[in-house]
């Protein structure tokens, strides 16, 4: 009964620190989470859906408990019954979504006037629970659906003419799905800007000749989730999906989850892209990692090679920007270390309020992944003002830029904080360790001594952001006792104590 209350006390304790620190806009679509599932990932995730008007049956009656949004969905006209039935009996519920990919034959398979003569009920749900109501979930089609002459394979062509049909009916929000790889969402987003109205984004991965192996879809993820969390006019993403019944390691490779209460490589790096904070000012002297952008354009990220760092921007075309808010301490001269790479040499102009303050010529590098530091000064007044890094001659990444007061930088060797939870642990459960770290993302080397100082496991992680999971059923007859957890990188060292029981 007292390890039941002490696991209890530290899921609340857990939940209570992150619900804090997650995005507002991140989810997932996935209709079959465990409680140990949506304990674990209700941490990273604020919302979720799966298809239908009900949560899954295993977390129905507790997923309120998380911190976590379920939005109930239509799905057809055969589904409107159903969102009536639950959200009647669930105040939690502040979304409804309405029609899945109707202009495909293969899912609701509704023409655009179909859709129209069935949304008014549906609407009616939504106003009378107070709820907020997101449109039809469109993308291209190969088998369409047809009305008056139109094959619907466009899918704005298909939300034209349900909105010319549909004239007084009430859309508060729309909803997009995605498959295409590269950074080809960047102009698909841009596409249903002319609604004027929150975008959802409730399915993409991507599912084409671009993605051969998991580090395809990884790089995949990384800069398109860290555009979707940035983009001012999407509300709402959902990556597809949670977990596959089988094959999780073959192609597509888009499993988040991997075993229960468990994430997958591609999971720990949804979980990790940084969260958009758009109060946030780097206060200087601090390093900025490029692609923590209050604003920008033109610009893509990727994951970085780099010794640290977590991603880089990229993409680079002349004119293209990115904007920082920052927070200057005390007037003076900085120095600028930019961490650069790239096939071409270039330059970099940088504005404080538009104003043009220093420039830095980049060099040919002799590849995309292959780094190096340049520097500049720049003057600098007390006070929050907005830095912004334009690209005046591209062909090059860009990890970092350092204003600091001297040219070492910020690369000393410290003290890292390391949080281990659950702890105590059963000898086959899984740590999730947390790094409270100035500088994101790096190689470390994770070492569990026993108390003699006798080494129990050693193993190499490449840490994206600050956050990883260790499963200990991956290391044979570890037993019970105190244990110590070291960790080693490049920028700083940490060390706590671990019960296993």
């Amino acid at each position: 009964m007292k390890k039941v209350l002490l696991l209890f006390v530290l899921l609340i304790i857990i939940k209570s620190s992150y619900s804090q620190n997650k995005s507002y806009k991140r989810g997932v679509g996935y209709g079959y989470h465990s409680v140990m599932d949506i304990q674990i990932f209700s941490e990273n995730i604020s919302w979720w859906y799966n298809w239908a008007a009900e949560p899954d049956a295993d977390i129905r009656s507790t997923y309120q408990n998380y911190n976590i949004d379920f939005a109930s969905m239509a799905w057809s006209a055969n589904g409107i019954q159903n969102v009536d039935n639950w959200v009647s009996q669930d105040s939690n519920v502040k979304y409804v979504l309405g029609f899945n990919e109707p202009n495909f034959m293969d899912q609701a398979n509704m023409t655009p006037s179909e859709a129209a003569n069935r949304w008014p009920a549906l609407q009616t749900i939504a106003t009378d629970n107070n709820l907020t109501i997101v449109g039809p979930a469109i993308n291209y089609c190969g088998n369409c659906v047809s009305e008056n002459g139109v094959t619907y394979s466009n899918p704005f062509t298909y939300l034209d003419d349900f909105f010319d049909a549909c004239t007084d009916c009430r859309v508060d929000h729309i909803a997009l799905h995605w498959y295409g790889g590269g950074n080809s969402i960047v102009d698909y987003i841009e596409d249903a800007r002319k609604y004027n109205k929150p975008i959802w984004v409730t399915e993409f991965a991507a599912w084409d000749s671009s993605v051969t192996e998991i580090e395809d879809q990884k790089e995949y993820l990384a800069g398109t989730v860290n555009f979707l969390e940035r983009d001012p006019d999407v509300y709402r993403y959902a990556w597809f999906i949670g977990r596959r019944e089988s094959n999780q390691t073959s192609y597509p490779f888009i499993d988040l989850y991997g075993a229960d209460g468990t994430l997958t490589e591609l999971g720990q790096l949804y979980m990790d892209i940084p969260i958009y904070d758009p109060n946030l000012k780097f206060e200087i002297p601090s390093r900025i990692e490029t692609e923590e952008y209050y604003l920008m354009s033109g610009l893509f990220t990727q994951l970085t090679e780099d010794i640290d760092g977590f991603m880089n921007i990229g993409w680079t075309d002349n004119g293209d920007w990115a904007e920082y808010k920052i927070k200057v301490n005390e007037a003076g001269n900085y120095n600028v270390n930019v961490r650069v790479a790239g096939t071409n040499t270039g330059s970099i102009d940088f504005l404080i309020n538009n104003e043009l303050k220093t420039s830095v010529n980049i060099p040919n590098t002799g590849g995309w992944q292959n780094w190096t530091t340049v520097l500049t000064t720049i003057q600098l007044e007390e006070g929050e003002h907005v830095l912004r890094m334009l690209i005046k001659d591209a062909g090059f990444n860009i990890n970092w830029i350092e204003i600091s007061e001297n040219s070492l930088g910020f690369n000393d060797f410290d003290s890292i904080k390391t949080e281990i939870y659950p702890n105590p642990i059963d000898t086959d459960g899984i740590i999730n360790v947390k790094l409270n770290m100035e500088q994101s993302g790096g190689i470390f080397l994770c070492v569990l001594n026993d108390i003699l100082g006798k080494q129990i496991f050693s193993k190499k992680i490449k840490v994206n952001k600050s956050s990883f999971q260790i499963n200990l059923k991956e290391f044979n007859n570890i037993g019970t006792g105190i244990y110590f957890f070291n960790i080693n990188g490049v920028n700083g060292k940490g060390k706590c104590k671990l019960i296993i029981q």
